[in-house]
């Protein structure tokens, strides 16, 4: 693994990762779709949800259980295999764009697909639910080298 620079190691001692309990799928949806109701998305009944629109394609990702029930509002779609979310607890700051490369260095370092999906405030990945063990343990690994090599740093 590459050597972390100093702002991203202390990004990594105040990081803690967040596993979402429930599973997710990635859904692929033509352009011109009916309207999806807010209501699917309150932050009480929806943890994590992510939308993306672009020219040719609508890309969700939801809930399995939201999308057993939300599924028939569409007629044509294409559903991922089970994924599992995870969040990284810490406030992103400018060095962030480099704590991004580092995380997805290491999963595709473990040989992970991910998807990185990031918001103005956190940062989380996406993974096949197959792989949460090995995401989970490549992603405490970097965390903890990110620690050592500040308490290393801070000796000096």
């Amino acid at each position: 693994m590459p050597a972390l620079a100093t702002d991203i190691n202390k990004l990594l001692t105040q990081t803690s990762l967040v596993v979402f309990p429930e599973d997710y799928v990635a859904v692929y949806l033509p352009t011109g779709i009916k309207a999806i109701p807010g209501e699917w998305f309150r932050p009480v009944t929806t943890r994590f949800a992510a939308v993306i629109q672009e020219p040719e394609l609508v890309t969700m990702i939801v809930p399995l259980r939201k999308w057993l029930r939300m599924k028939n509002m569409f007629e044509k779609y294409d559903v991922s295999g089970l994924l599992k979310a995870i969040t990284f607890d810490v406030k992103l700051s400018l060095v962030a764009g480099r704590l991004r490369i580092a995380i997805a260095s290491a999963l595709a370092a473990a040989n992970i697909d991910s998807i990185p999906i990031s918001s103005f405030k956190r940062y989380h990945v996406v993974v096949p639910k197959a792989d949460l063990p090995r995401t989970v343990k490549v992603l405490r690994k970097l965390i903890e080298s990110g620690k050592k090599k500040r308490t290393v740093q801070s000796k000096k």
